[in-house]
């Protein structure tokens, strides 16, 4: 008959798992919104590698340079029960490894991160904050209530989590409600263009930025005033 008295020291390299799983940025955005079914099943499989891991670096590294250190750190443990040091050595190369693995430049994790897991509305974020030319960057961002932003994305701190977005508005405005006919009726370029050129970066973050819940974007799409000024009948005198 299987002996299950000691099953519960389990937990531990499944708590590794899950630790290793919230804190390498590669993987911590997705783990942190999918459903908690696929989060344990995606732990156990993290915590059989790192057990694995576990497993040799103590027998290699400790066991063979650091013996001494290796035995008074068991000597630390109150209570002694098979495997036990094992799994505690996992839950620490667990948070040790994902931080040296988060030394990773952040904007290499962040492509890969929003390119594998984002959508569609993550991608044109990353794709606009990434351009190098001021007029590329431009987004126009139509809210539920027919409000429409034409800005410049901010920043993306915590991509897959972020339920807002922060915005630095060119100029705005609002589509008629029947015919859908854009309306541009405040234009923030000339601060904006001031503030660039005054490099006071400062009051363009903590002035000018507008924060958009993003359950209320309807649309988002690049934004080119030239092409725009050509569909349209109306003239609308925006930045040069």
């Amino acid at each position: 008959m299987p002996n299950f008295e000691f099953n519960f020291l389990l937990i531990l390299p499944l708590l590794g798992g899950y630790i290793f799983l919230t804190t390498f940025y590669l993987t911590k955005f997705q783990h942190s919104r999918i459903e908690t079914q696929r989060l344990i099943f995606n732990s156990i499989i993290a915590s059989l590698f790192l057990v694995f891991i576990s497993y040799y670096i103590d027998k290699w590294l400790l066991k063979g340079c650091l013996d001494s250190l290796r035995n008074w750190c068991k000597s630390l443990i109150p209570v002694k029960y098979p495997n036990l040091n094992l799994y505690i050595l996992t839950i620490a190369i667990s948070w040790v490894g994902a931080k040296i693995l988060n030394i990773i430049p952040t904007n290499i994790l962040m492509w890969i991160v929003i390119n594998k897991f984002g959508d569609e509305f993550e991608k044109l974020y990353y794709q606009s904050m990434n351009e190098t030319e001021l007029e590329k960057k431009l987004l126009m961002v139509t809210k539920d209530d027919g409000k429409v932003y034409v800005g410049y994305i901010k920043i993306i701190s915590k991509p897959l989590l972020s339920q807002q977005i922060e915005l630095i508005p060119f100029v705005s405005g609002y589509r008629e409600s029947e015919r859908k006919i854009l309306h541009f009726t405040t234009p923030y370029f000339k601060v904006l263009k001031k503030l660039i050129n005054n490099t006071d970066f400062e009051s363009i973050d903590e002035e000018m930025a507008i924060v958009i819940s993003k359950e209320k974007i309807v649309t988002v799409s690049k934004f080119n005033p030239k092409v725009y000024k050509k569909f349209q009948k109306k003239k609308y005198k925006l930045a040069e």
